[in-house]
């Protein structure tokens, strides 16, 4: 009964921690639908943008920014979606490893900051293509 106790004293921050990293990975695909809505949008607003700025001869550098931010995110676009179900699927492993007691307290702290060093990375792509998207929706609404 002592061993099952320090073993659960043991195993609760880390179920913790894994809560928390399961939150933010949610939110992290939340943010990254609104992100794929975002860019959908913009899609069809750079078709719109550039037909006007090309019937009224007057081309824009921003234009070049605009198309380069949605390359970018196209390009990069299913390796985030990877990222974030695989990601996903790490933490409910780990889960079930802590649980099934499989790691000693170093070997737990060395997957967990694995695992939040990751999610810290696909919220900055996140973060970076929402700023963006934003300034570009800035942009659209100045050529109306």
């Amino acid at each position: 009964m002592l061993i099952l106790c320090s073993l659960m004293a043991c195993v609760e921050p880390s179920m913790k921690r894994i809560n928390e990293l399961n939150k933010r990975i949610e939110r992290s695909e939340d943010r990254f639908k609104d992100v794929e809505k975002q860019f959908d949008e913009l899609v069809r607003d750079y078709a719109r943008v550039d037909s006007i700025l090309r019937n009224n001869n007057t081309p824009k550098k921003e234009m070049l920014l605009f198309s380069a931010y949605l390359q970018q995110f196209e390009d990069v676009r299913e390796e985030m979606i990877y990222d974030i179900n695989y990601s996903s699927l790490q933490l409910k492993n780990l889960e079930d490893d802590i649980k099934d007691g499989r790691y000693d307290d170093a070997q737990r702290e060395e997957y967990l900051d694995s695992e939040e060093a990751v999610i810290k990375m696909i919220e900055a792509r996140i973060d970076y293509f929402y700023s963006n998207f934003n300034k570009q929706k800035e942009f659209v609404k100045s050529v109306r």
